[in-house]
């Protein structure tokens, strides 16, 4: 450009001196055609950088980086030098934009990788985020609009709807015949002109066991401490005044025998209590598992031959929806099969009043590689208002049961790092599923 510059000058200098110094105008008819043409490269020259600065910032606009300008000499020092400083802006663009890819595919890592489940929802209440975490929590792929929350779950929908940021909210569902506590929070991110919605859930269940369990066992040894200490000194007392009674010393009749009534109810109540208290000390002294590799199968198998003769008494028919050899675990042989006693007796007591009375055994791996033993079983189902409360200690709907069976079979799965849970349809039957 530069060079057009110089020229132009020159011509001018030189049509100048030839009118004003030498005054004849004969050079002009060389000199105008080589202005107009040096004129007309220059125009072209300015007319082209233009055009791919043009481009440079079209390029930039729509995010294209890719596109190279030519360095090569044979296109003049000052198109290099622009071409050569078009393609520095490209590659720090590019670098900008592989950083800003590098952190998005980590931070979306992060939000697939977490186990709370996230959704997100614009200001038009239409998704925008939906991790693999939510997905496995609720069972559920997709979620278009915040409206469809309603269709799956009311109770979620309400907590969901009525939540404000910062707080916390506890919803309780069943999702896949399993109940599910959730805790609620939400989260509002301002984007520009636009607004998201990001919700946070969380499956507290199995937290919430735990300290639930672990209040009982607390709540059960300070009683256990207590009732022992006042019944061991009555029974000591009632076996004192017994032997009393069969001393040598001369007693009235009538008052005889009233002291030996009343000895002999003292002693036969602190007994019983002293047997009630015993048998409760099995919630909160469970040995530790002794874990070796087994097959829960032959557990349950052997536990079948045991319980056989009732199960024939009662006329129960036993399928087994299982094979044999193919779910080796981690397990402590012995709790396991008082568990499986507990539930399979558990059953026989729901179907004694059945006509056709059914109990299946299902053993598989689910799609994450649980193992998931469930017992299943054809009776009058469990009332909804007393699901919540099967697994509390003491709790029990028989007359004889003393309601420890299902929350002492709960703490050995819990000793397992597995779950039990319980889904039942009144007039349907009951199914009880251990996961571990």
């Amino acid at each position: 450009m530069l060079a057009y510059l110089a020229g132009i000058l020159g011509i001018v200098l030189c049509a100048g001196y030839s009118i004003f110094i030498i005054e004849t105008k004969i050079y002009l008819i060389f000199l105008v055609p080589i202005l107009v043409i040096l004129i007309w490269q220059l125009f072209n020259l300015v007319d082209k950088t233009n055009q791919e600065i043009a481009s440079f910032l079209t390029n930039i606009k729509y995010n294209d980086y890719a596109v190279r300008f030519s360095e090569s000499k044979s296109i003049g020092d000052s198109y290099q030098s622009l071409h050569k400083s078009f393609n520095l802006v490209n590659e720090k663009f590019q670098d900008i934009r592989s950083e800003k890819e590098i952190q998005f595919q980590y931070l979306q890592a992060i939000v697939e990788h977490v186990d709370t489940g996230l959704i997100c929802f614009n200001e038009d209440q239409k998704s925008v985020l939906i991790n693999k975490g939510l997905q496995q929590l609720l069972r559920k792929s997709y979620f278009p609009n915040f409206a469809s929350i309603k269709k799956f779950s009311e109770p979620l929908y309400e907590a969901m709807e009525i939540i404000t940021p910062g707080e916390r909210k506890l919803v309780k569902l069943i999702v896949a015949d399993q109940i599910v506590q959730l805790a609620v929070r939400k989260t509002i991110l301002q984007l520009k002109e636009d607004s998201l919605h990001l919700y946070a859930l969380q499956n507290i269940h199995a937290e919430l066991e735990e300290q639930e369990v672990a209040s009982w066992q607390k709540l059960i040894r300070i009683l256990t401490h207590e009732i022992m200490n006042s019944i061991a000194p009555v029974v000591s007392l009632s076996e004192t005044a017994n032997t009393l009674m069969d001393s040598e010393e001369r007693l009235t009749r009538e008052s005889e025998q009233d002291i030996r009534k009343a000895v002999e109810a003292i002693n036969r109540r602190s007994a019983g209590l002293l047997h009630f208290t015993q048998s409760y000390r099995q919630l909160t002294k469970i040995p530790p598992p002794k874990f070796e590799s087994c097959d829960p199968v032959k557990i349950i198998d052997r536990v079948l031959v045991l319980l056989n003769p009732d199960l024939e008494q009662r006329e129960i028919t036993v399928e087994k929806l299982y094979k044999e050899g193919r779910y080796e675990a981690q397990l402590d042989p012995d709790l396991m099969e008082q568990v499986f006693i507990n539930l399979i007796k558990n059953a026989m007591d729901a179907l004694s009043e059945i006509t056709d009375p059914k109990l299946s055994i299902h053993l598989f791996k689910s799609l994450e590689g649980t193992l998931e033993i469930q017992f299943v079983d054809n009776g009058p189902g469990i009332p909804k208002d007393l699901m919540s409360e099967i697994f509390v200690p003491f709790f029990t709907t028989k007359k004889e049961g003393s309601g420890i069976g299902l929350s002492l079979c709960r703490q050995i799965i819990q000793m397992h790092k597995g779950s039990l849970s319980a889904y039942s349809q009144e007039g349907k039957g009951t199914v009880f599923t251990i996961r571990m």
